[in-house]
């Protein structure tokens, strides 16, 4: 039996809904799948960069410390005595150290905090022996002191006024016992399977979750080659174990140490079946829509054939009802399906550049977020334009959120969104980082043009009262970008060391990258 009209409409309309329906779906899929790898990555890098920076800071205050007690330990460099005092309360206040020592030049350790049993012994372990030799402050790379535990040793030399080298002020690091490294990674271990780990300068483990692989040389890593080669980034990799990874790094130079944040593969992709089921779900509304005025469609356009049909069927040829029945021509039929399947293509146009607006759209501010900045300082390098950025923190935002609750932590931030777009030209564009964090970027405005702009703001929001009757205010970096020296991660971080200075000089202030 031969198939109608309309069975042959509906199931062309049919297999190009499904086929639509079908590239739609896949092409979201990838773009998303593309989109939560690239914001894994993303995640993992900032998540390396503070931690390192974490660790950086806590070096430098290590140091600091061992510094600030260098006259007091040269003073008593003869009485072991008042040296293991002096110790004690280093230790007490440095926190960041395991232990504590006083080494002579001839190797000889004067005094210890705790004691450990080796004063008055001669120590020739690698890392005291490197320290010695060298006569510089150094932090050594991992060895196996006398008491047989891993560590590391943070060493600054001791010269009394003549110049004449004394030993040195030791503080030392056991890397498989409880250490600052651990209490500032060892929350980082998500029951995703993702952690952090830090390795030194020759891509041996000096902070894993798994105590029994510190010490481990992991070098042959891609991560840690690049670590090693001082550079700083994200990358999809198997690790030596196998593993698919997501993994975000940063190289520390203080400590010449890399830290590491990882994710499985598996886990970064975890919620793409959810967003595609949602996806799914949102369309099919509309498809069935289609379809049913498909089937109506249809049948407008076989009626006039199956009436011509019909009608030669039971009437002789040449019947004057046959030739006076009106039959719409081939040339209609073609266009009216044609109209049907490109209304449903620009509808579904309209849902992916619906669900690409808003994937480039901070939900709470309506600002654009940091999708849209890597997107749009892209074309800004593309087109070799000059630019500058604002980088905007508020001050004391927790105690915000601590005092009043998220709800008025979130006008706060709706606030401070509303002031940001309201200043800026059109040109200009508004990004919520994340949490508190802001960056207003400023095409071919100069960094004096920049600074105005900040200052006119940060003085707008010091004089708004919010809501809850209260004034807050923000902290600002602005930098403007120097072309064929620098890239977008330097300039941002260069920025943001800005407004960290502008916050550790009592925030409600503007300060210029130099």
């Amino acid at each position: 039996m031969n198939k109608t009209l309309k069975f042959w409409i509906l199931t062309l309309i049919t297999f190009t809904m499904i086929a639509i329906l079908s590239s739609s779906l896949f092409s979201s899929y990838l773009v998303t799948k593309k989109s939560l790898i690239e914001k894994s990555l993303e995640q993992n890098e900032m998540y390396a960069l503070k931690l390192a920076k974490m660790s950086e800071e806590v070096f430098k205050a290590m140091e600091a410390n061992l510094e600030a007690r260098k006259p007091d330990v040269i003073d008593h460099i003869e009485n072991p005595e008042e040296l293991t005092k002096i110790l004690d309360q280093l230790l007490i206040s440095g926190k960041n150290f395991n232990s504590l020592s006083v080494i002579g030049s001839d190797s000889i350790a004067i005094a210890t905090s705790p004691n450990i049993g080796i004063t008055g012994n001669k120590i020739e372990s690698e890392g005291v022996e490197e320290a010695l030799r060298k006569k510089e402050s150094i932090i050594t790379k991992p060895y196996k002191a006398v008491t047989g535990r891993l560590l590391i040793l943070v060493s600054t030399p001791l010269f009394d006024d003549s110049n004449t080298y004394l030993g040195m002020l030791n503080g030392t690091i056991y890397l498989q016992e409880d250490n600052f490294i651990q209490n500032i990674l060892a929350e980082h271990f998500s029951e995703d399977g993702s952690y952090v780990f830090v390795v030194d300068e020759l891509g041996t483990l000096i902070y894993h979750p798994d105590k029994m692989r510190i010490g481990e040389n992991v070098s042959e890593n891609r991560v840690i080659q690049s670590l090693l080669n001082r550079k700083s980034g994200a990358q999809e990799l198997y690790n030596t174990q196998g593993t698919h990874l997501l993994a975000g790094y940063s190289y520390i130079p203080e400590s010449k140490w890399g830290v590491v944040s990882q994710t499985p593969y598996e886990s970064g992709l975890q919620p793409l079946s959810g967003i595609m089921t949602k996806m799914f779900f949102y369309t099919l509304p509309f498809v069935i829509l289609f379809f049913v005025l498909a089937y109506l469609l249809s049948e407008k356009l076989a009626s006039p054939l199956k009436n011509l049909a019909i009608s030669t069927m039971n009437s002789n040829l040449g019947d004057v009802s046959v030739q006076n029945l009106k039959v719409s021509t081939w040339y209609f039929e073609a266009k009216q399906l044609t109209e049907t399947i490109e209304n449903y293509r620009k509808l579904q146009e309209e849902v992916v550049a619906n669900f690409k607006d808003l994937s480039l759209t901070d939900p709470l501010t309506r600002l654009k977020n940091r999708r849209y900045s890597e997107l749009f300082f892209a074309d800004l390098l593309e087109q070799k334009n000059s630019f500058s950025i604002i980088s905007i923190d508020i001050d004391h935002f927790k105690k915000v959120n601590d005092e009043f609750g998220h709800q008025i932590g979130d006008e706060t931030l709706q606030f401070l969104a509303s002031k940001m777009m309201s200043s800026v030209s059109e040109k200009d564009v508004c990004v919520r980082l994340g949490g508190e964090e802001f960056v207003i970027i400023l095409p071919n405005s100069s960094l004096d043009e920049a600074y105005i702009q900040a200052e006119k703001l940060r003085k707008e929001i010091e004089n708004s009262i919010l809501s809850m009757n209260r004034k807050i205010t923000i902290s600002a970096g602005v930098g403007e970008y120097k072309v064929n020296k620098e890239n977008v991660i330097e300039l941002l971080h260069r920025v943001d060391e800005a407004l960290y200075v502008a916050k550790s000089e009592g925030r409600n202030k503007t300060v210029i990258s130099p």
